[in-house]
C-alpha cells in the first residue's frame, strides 16, 4: 500500500507569524494571563526600541544628503582650482 500526499505549497513565512500575532493578541485581553505584565514590558521595551531605529535611520539618511553634498562641493571646488591653476599658468606665460 502506498500513501500519497498531495503537493500544497503553503506558504509558511505568511501563515506563522500571522498565527502568533493572533495568540498574543488573545493573550494580551485576557485578564488572567499570567504573564500579561511581562508582555506589556515587552511591547514598551519594542516601541523604544522601534523609535530609536527610526530616529538612527533619519540620521542615516541626513549624514547621506550631508555626503553627497560635501562630494558635490569637493567637486566643484577641485574643478574652480583647476581653472584657477590653468589661469595663473596662462598669466604667467606657460602652457599646462
Amino acid at each position: 500500500m502506498k500513501i500519497e500526499y498531495p503537493e500544497k505549497k503553503i506558504k509558511t513565512k505568511e501563515m506563522l507569524p500571522q498565527i502568533v500575532e493572533r495568540i498574543f493578541a488573545i493573550c494580551k485581553t485576557d485578564s488572567n494571563f499570567p504573564l500579561k505584565q511581562k508582555m506589556s514590558n515587552i511591547d514598551e521595551e519594542a516601541n523604544i526600541l522601534h523609535r530609536k531605529i527610526q530616529s538612527q535611520e533619519k540620521l542615516i539618511l541626513q549624514s547621506k544628503t550631508l555626503h553627497t553634498n560635501l562630494i558635490t562641493r569637493l567637486t566643484n571646488l577641485k574643478q574652480s582650482n583647476q581653472e584657477l591653476r590653468d589661469k595663473l599658468l596662462e598669466s604667467l606665460g606657460s602652457e599646462s
